[in-house]
This record gives structure tokens, C-alpha cells and sequence, in this order.
């Protein structure tokens, strides 16, 4: 399914009275991504499902600075490095 399809679909079931969690059980999307789906539809019109006009995160991805480790495995050492891309809340 495209993302201009997909997104047509949650506006025009939006428009036909459907809840937020009505719309994401038949896309299969997250409840807040319907939301900014609508959303945007309300402040751009048609021109919100375009493909290329991207629904903004809430939360922009940060990187935090690893930490190492060093982990013994019988006769081996390993290197563990503990850190990931997480979502700023």
C-alpha cells in the first residue's frame, strides 16, 4: 500500500466519524502517526499526501555517548559497547 494511499485512508475515514483508534486498527499504524495524519490534512489540504511531504516526528532521535566495558570470557576478552540511538523525551 502506498503512503498516499494510506494516507487518504485515514482522512477519509476521519471524515466518516471513525475514532483515532478505529483508523489505526485498519491501517496498522500508530495512533499518534493518525493524529499528525489528520492533522497535517487539516492544515495543508490534499497536499499532505504527497509522499514526499513527511509527517514531523514528535521526538528527534539523539545519540548518546557510549560506554565501554570490557567483558572476560574464559580465555577471550570482548569488547561491549553499550549505548543507542533513543528518542528524546
Amino acid at each position: 500500500m502506498t503512503r498516499r494511499l494510506r494516507r487518504a485512508m485515514v482522512v477519509l475515514a476521519s471524515a466518516g466519524g471513525n475514532t483515532v483508534p478505529a483508523i489505526a486498527r485498519l491501517v496498522q499504524a500508530d495512533e499518534d502517526t493518525i493524529r499528525q495524519v489528520i492533522h497535517r490534512f487539516n492544515e495543508m489540504g490534499m497536499t499532505s499526501l504527497d509522499p514526499r511531504c513527511a509527517v514531523a516526528r514528535t521526538a528527534p532521535l539523539t545519540v548518546r555517548t557510549p560506554t565501554r566495558s570490557r567483558v572476560v570470557i574464559g580465555e577471550t576478552d570482548a569488547l561491549v559497547i553499550r549505548g543507542s540511538f533513543t528518542e528524546r523525551g
